[in-house]
């Protein structure tokens, strides 16, 4: 079986419980420490068995890293990482899942070898809302419930959108973000895309 490390915890000496999407589950596992083991850490893929007892919880065996060329980039395992870590929280108290998860870490895993970290990490942002239902078409302000006409708005957590004269905020130029959004964000500038990631990291 196939996945990618979310989440892990330390629960006594140097044991772990490993949290795990596939494709089409997310496993919390227990790990065992012991002098033969691989290194567990968030945003690795790895092939891995699952042992079962009498107790709910499964036990991670033979767990067996499957590494990518970008992961030697320090950089680039920061972006993923951190990305990784807000999909956790935003997958949190689930356990069955759609397969879209697990292919939406594979691809972006595989685009990481060429691309900008940050810019890559929100093309899959982008293409999570869609699948969400939450692309927002940034036509009403989230404070006034008007019409946003205005070519310069305010972009908030979750991508709401609001005038720039409703609320305190960062603006955007809404044709960029619309461009964004439909899968095009190789439009934004640098400082768009370093203004989206500080949105981002507020909450998937």
């Amino acid at each position: 079986m196939q996945g990618y490390i979310l989440h892990t915890h330390k629960v006594r000496d140097e044991d772990l419980l490993v949290k795990i999407i596939t494709t089409n589950h997310l496993y919390t596992l227990y790990r065992f420490y012991g002098a033969r083991h691989s290194t567990i850490h968030i945003g690795h893929k790895i092939d891995f068995i699952i042992e079962r007892d009498i107790k709910n919880l499964g036990k991670l065996r033979e767990p067996s890293h499957l590494s990518f060329d970008w992961e030697i980039h320090s950089h680039k395992r920061y972006y993923w990482q951190q990305y990784i870590t807000l999909l956790n929280t935003h997958l949190q108290d689930v356990s069955n899942i759609d397969s879209f998860y697990f292919d939406h870490l594979e691809h972006g895993a595989i685009r990481l070898n060429k691309e900008e970290p940050k810019r890559c990490m929100l093309s899959l942002y982008a293409k999570l809302l869609n699948f969400e239902g939450r692309n927002n078409p940034l036509n009403t302000c989230l404070i006034c419930n008007n019409i946003l006409n205005d070519d310069k708005i305010i972009i908030l957590r979750g991508i709401l959108a609001a005038h720039k004269e409703c609320i305190n905020g960062t603006l955007f130029n809404k044709s960029k973000i619309l461009h964004w959004l439909n899968g095009n964000g190789e439009f934004l500038e640098d400082n768009e895309v370093d203004k989206l990631w500080e949105i981002l990291l507020l909450g998937i």
